[in-house]
């Protein structure tokens, strides 16, 4: 089967294949590239680590992480998908800008945001 695609607003959704139930999957592509991203992260102070051949990237929570292992997110840029640094679950964001402000916490506002839960 060919690639197809979809226009949505600006966005074009892409055909890539069907998942282990059969239903079609679409993905969503950010046109962001590696340099874009890594601009971004750095004019903000947010240490980051690449891995350029799956275009993924760890993003630390820390803005001096201890090890490789910190507390730190993972970050599909060619897509947008972003999950915690186990990648079992992914979600989804209209690029690096649309992550950093609506998703990324720091670690202390993490502690912040779970001790309030505790009261």
């Amino acid at each position: 089967m060919s690639e197809q695609t979809f226009e949505n607003e600006e966005k074009v959704y892409v055909y890539v294949g069907r998942d282990a139930k059969g239903k079609p999957k679409f993905r969503k592509y950010t046109e962001e590239d590696l340099e874009y991203v890594k601009k971004y992260l750095d004019d903000r102070n947010i240490a980051y680590f690449v891995h350029e051949k799956q275009k993924l990237m760890f993003i630390y929570k820390e803005k001096e992480p201890k090890n490789r292992y910190s507390s730190r997110y993972s970050y599909y840029y060619s897509t947008g998908r972003w999950g915690d640094d186990r990648r079992r679950k992914h979600y989804h964001s209209e690029g690096v800008d649309h992550f950093i402000n609506t998703y990324y916490k720091t670690k202390e506002e993490d502690t912040e945001y779970w001790s309030s839960k505790d009261d």
